[in-house]
């Protein structure tokens, strides 16, 4: 089996990969090990897109991490003693220009750029209108797989299926709700300067007044690996 990882201490793993039979591939991969924390996992999907991957912990904010022990998964690896869970992504395209489309496994969003002015966002859901212009600093659209994360801040809640939409102090008080994971959401904005973003990809893209945003669940999925 063919074995890349990541993480700012992957060379403790990479140093044992023989020692199971396992080989150190980072263009061909069969499995991600991503070492480390919540922002390594998601830098290990982003960049190994699909690609099985297990979790181990390295760091106390890993929350997604169900496993400590580097002999126990490496073992288990080399006995495929492991299932594969599919988990979906959320995508966000601005003017449905393709070059200007993200994906999040966590979750993607609007944000204001300028910390001193609010958006002001028209937001629809399946075609209707559900705010005809809402005050905020932006709105954040999270999987079931995120809802731990800065949904979870906000709303103070997770949910189990769909996609959450959490606004982010908004002006009407309403802090979010849930829909059907094939719901469509639409931003318009109506004023403002903001940043389109996803996970903690540090590739974002400007919106300005006018620009129309896209999100919904994207076909490419994750694949998580939990040892058995």
């Amino acid at each position: 089996m063919k074995v890349v990882v990541v993480g700012k201490a992957r060379k403790l793993i990479e140093d044992k990969l023989s020692e199971f039979g396992l080989e150190l591939d980072e263009r061909n991969p069969d499995v991600v090990i991503s070492f480390g924390g919540d922002g390594t996992a998601l830098y290990g999907e982003r960049i190994y897109p699909g690609i099985p991957r297990v979790m181990i912990s390295h760091s106390k904010t890993c929350t997604k991490c169900k496993e400590n022990d580097i002999s126990k998964v490496l073992n288990a690896l080399r006995e495929k003693r492991y299932q594969i869970k599919d988990e979906i992504k959320v995508e966000i395209i601005v003017n449905d220009d393709l070059t200007k489309r993200l994906v999040g496994l966590n979750e993607v969003g609007v944000h204001h750029k300028i910390p001193t002015k609010a958006l002001r966002l028209r937001i629809k859901i399946n075609g209707k209108v559900i705010e005809e212009e809402q005050i905020s600093d932006g709105l954040i659209v999270a999987t079931h797989y995120g809802s731990t994360a800065y949904f979870y801040s906000i709303c103070r809640k997770k949910f189990y299926k769909g996609l959450g939409i959490a606004f982010k102090n908004p002006k009407s008080g309403k802090r979010g709700m849930v829909v059907d994971d094939n719901s469509t959401i639409e931003v318009e904005v109506l004023r403002g300067i903001g940043l389109v973003a996803a996970d903690n990809n540090e590739k974002v893209f400007e919106v300005t007044t006018g620009d129309r945003i896209l999100i919904k669940k994207a076909e490419e999925k994750a694949r998580i690996i939990e040892i058995k």
